[in-house]
């Protein structure tokens, strides 16, 4: 989604609300590690989409 958005990692950093370090999103695109709930939510808000889509979870 990010990509598709045009951003980079650093862009999206600078979208999200508090503090992340852009190697820490790199981290999560790559599935070394696994967001918090907190994340998943910030990083939805600043690709403009629901943490649904984020998630990819059909309900």
């Amino acid at each position: 989604m990010r990509e598709s958005k045009g951003l980079s990692q650093v862009d999206l950093v600078g979208r999200m609300s508090g503090e992340i370090d852009p190697t820490n999103i790199s981290r999560i695109e790559s599935g070394r590690t696994n967001p918090t709930i907190y994340t998943i939510f910030r990083i939805a808000e600043a690709l403009d989409v629901s943490p649904k889509e984020i998630l990819n979870i059909e309900m």
